[in-house]
Parts: C-alpha cells; structure tokens; sequence
C-alpha cells in the first residue's frame, strides 16, 4: 500500500509545479555547486592545506557573525510571501519592506562589532595574527550576505526558481574566475577580495531580477513597521535564527578547539578539502529543498492538507535517492579528487565514507525538519540543533581532537546520527506524531 502511495504521489508531483520548479532548482545549484566545487578544489591545490585550513577558520568566522546578521529573516520572506502572494499582494510588499528594513540595521550593526572585535579574533581566540586583516575585509561580507539572504528568500517564496538559476548561473561564471585569479597572483589576500567582490555582483543581479518579480506578482514595497508586520516575520525568523545559532557558533567553536591543536590548521584544511565530496552529495537533496519549503507553506498556510502530505512523502523519497545515489557514485570515483587535489592532501577513503555517510544523514535530516519549519513548529528544529551542537562539542573534545582529521569527523558523524534519532522520536512518539495525524491526513 505505501509503495502505492508513493508511485501515486509522484505520478501527480511530476505533472505539477513542483517538478518543474524542483528542476530549474536543481539546475540551479548544479550551475553553483559545480563552479564552486571546481573553484574550491582548484583554491585547496594552490593554498596547500595551511592556508586553506586559514580560509575555512576565516569562513566559519563570518558564518558566525553572518547568522547573527542574518536573524532567518531569509526563510521568513520564502514562508511569508509563499503565503500570501496570491492572496494579499499589498501584504507582501510590506513585508519585503520590512525585511530589507531590518536586514539592514542588524546587519550594519554586526559588522561594525566583527570589524572593531577581528584583531582580538584572529590573535586571541585563533592564536593567528596575520588573520587580522583577513577577518576586516570579511566582515563586510555579513551585510552583503543577509542581503542576499532575503533576497534568494524572496525570489524562492515567488517560486521564481528559474530567475535563481540564471542568477547563480552569472554569479558562478563570473566570481569563479575572480576568485581563482585573485589566489593564483595574490594568495589567500585575493581569495578573500575576490570573495567580496563576488557577493557584491550576487546583490546587484539579484535586485534586477526581484524588480522584474514584482512587477510580475504586482508588489509595491513599502517599508511600514508595524507590530502586525513584525509578528509573523519574527515569529519565523527568530526560532530559524536561534536553530541557526546553535550550528554557525558550534561549527565555529568547534573549529576553533580543533585548529589549536598541533597541525590543526593543516587538518582542518584537509578534513575541509574532503568535505567538499559532502557538498556534492547534498546539492540535490538541498534543491528538493528550496522547492519543498514554499511548496509545503503554501499548502499548509491554505488548508491543502493532501498536498502537504504528498510534498512530505515525495521531498523524503526524494531525499533518500538523490544523496544515496551520489554517494555511492562518488565513492567509486573519489580517487579521481584525490589525485587532483594533490599529495598534499592525505585523504584517507575511511574520511571519504565518514563524510559520504554524514551527507545522507544530513540530507534525511533536513526532509523530516523542513515539516516542524513549514507547519509553525520551527521551535522543535531548534530543540533538535542543540542537541547535535552539545554532541558534537562533547564528542570533539573526549575523542575527536586526539584522533586528527578522522576523529573530527567521527565526531561530526555521530552528532549527526544523534540528531535523527531524537528527530524521528519526536516526529514518531511526541508532537510530530500529532502534526502528521492532524495536519497531513
């Protein structure tokens, strides 16, 4: 009966919207995730693993303060206007309004505190000085990147997947060759030009194509705040914010027990260059994603209870397929990325399966939480990160950084497995169980 079920639903799915827009999604970040695989295993191979490692410590940094500039005003703006786009445009426009309002005050905000606070980083807590001027040119980045975030929060409630792909498309062909030529002439200084002159080529495009969506959907943006304005987006952004800052902060926390360990810079610079194989894994999962999201919103916020259970099932189904497949695959040709990456590089193929085994989980992870986000139980995701953040740490420090770069990666593994476990407990025995008879039946 189930196998039923499924064949059903995704005869249906793949005769609707949800197909075609899974597609353009998934073209997407196939265009975004290739060139950035290719600008990434090309930057690892010219830096070597020190330097490299000094990229990920400098990433994770702005992931960090990137979060907090963020505040999940991005996922906001794809429930919100998935919501209410065909129902209440004048509603929209004031909450695009609204969400660039904010996004900018916190934004400026946190990068005046990540400027002034960067040498106290980099010598400080890093035990590395020279990344000082580094960490500076970054903290311009966490403006750009929370623009960006409503912005492709935004596009993706409009369900405007095609526009993201041109956009990630332009974005890939033209920031790729600058970030490649700024490591080979200026080192690790001009990756990290580069890497801002990229996000500032992201925003300009991305605002050309949200003005040709508005004048689709016929928006008119007002920024008027309000407490009626204000409510539902932090009643959204903010438990995102907080399921957010219990990973940006742990990666960070984490990163930075690890690099202050003998060679960690170079381990962590290794354990990253390896990562990269996750990312291919996920890519797909991740662009059922973008489309599930909105998708789900929209059923749930009017009443479509069979649609919402169909997307459910099909995003899972999905979600298995799409990251075991690849998984698999790049196993068998997993040698190919060692031999480019270089010697350097001592990947070993049990860090290869760790990795490969953590994507799926994550991938499987994701599915089953984009139904607390999508049916107003986002809380509960939150609850769930902080307990794959205190495992992770506990398991980092009793075991992963006496064990090098495998045993950072076990770590990460079994706070991964720890975090589904408790997932599906909720989803099966608490109030997940009452969300899926009450809401999907």
């Amino acid at each position: 009966m189930t196998s039923t079920l499924l064949l059903k639903v995704n005869k249906n799915l793949l005769k609707s919207s949800f197909a075609i827009n899974s597609l353009w999604a998934i073209m997407s970040l196939f265009v975004s995730k290739g060139l950035n695989f290719i600008t990434i295993a090309y930057v690892a191979k010219t830096l070597g693993p020190k330097q490299f490692g000094e990229f990920n410590v400098i990433q994770t940094t702005v992931g960090l303060f990137g979060t907090v500039s963020g505040l999940g005003l991005g996922l906001a703006a794809t429930k919100l206007i998935a919501e209410f786009k065909d129902v209440d445009q004048k509603k929209v426009g004031e909450i695009i309004g609204s969400l660039f309002l904010l996004s900018n005050l916190i934004s400026v905000f946190v990068f005046i505190v990540f400027f002034i606070s960067s040498t106290w980083i980099a010598g400080g807590l890093l035990n590395n000085e020279n990344l000082s001027i580094l960490l500076k040119i970054t903290s311009f980045i966490v403006v750009l990147d929370a623009m960006i975030g409503v912005q492709n929060g935004i596009l993706s409630g409009f369900e405007s997947f095609r526009d993201i792909t041109f956009v990630n498309t332009i974005v890939g062909l033209v920031g790729s060759p600058l970030m490649i030529i700024g490591t080979l002439y200026f080192g690790l200084t001009g990756l990290t030009v580069m890497l801002l002159t990229s996000r500032v080529i992201n925003v300009w495009i991305n605002s050309t194509y949200l003005r040709k969506n508005y004048k689709n959907f016929n928006i008119t943006v007002k920024t008027h705040l309000t407490k009626d304005k204000l409510k539902p987006i932090f009643g959204i952004s903010i438990p995102s914010f907080l399921s957010s800052m219990t990973t940006s902060p742990v990666n960070w926390v984490s990163t930075t027990i690890f690099v202050n360990q003998p060679m960690g810079f170079s381990a962590l610079g290794i354990y990253n260059a390896a990562n990269q194989l996750r990312q291919f894994v996920l890519f797909l999962p991740d662009s059922a994603g973008k489309v599930s999201i909105p998708a789900m919103a929209n059923a749930f916020g009017n009443g479509n209870f069979s649609k919402f259970k169909s997307t459910v099932l099909t995003t899972f189904l999905w979600n298995l397929v799409l990251s075991l497949g690849p998984a698999v695959v790049i196993f068998l040709f997993s040698g190919i990325f060692k031999n480019f990456i270089g010697k350097e590089y001592t990947i070993s193929t049990n860090l290869i399966v760790i990795i490969l085994a953590t994507g799926v989980l994550v991938a499987l992870n994701n599915a089953i939480g984009y139904i607390f986000i999508c049916s107003n139980l986002i809380w509960y995701d939150f609850v769930l990160r902080i307990f794959w953040g205190v495992t992770l740490i506990v398991l980092l420090l009793i075991y992963g950084r006496y064990n090098g770069v495998t045993g950072y990666a076990i770590s990460i593994l079994g706070a991964t497995i720890v975090h589904m476990i408790i997932q599906i407990f909720l989803l099966i025995i608490g109030v997940g169980k009452k969300l899926l008879k009450s809401t999907i039946r």
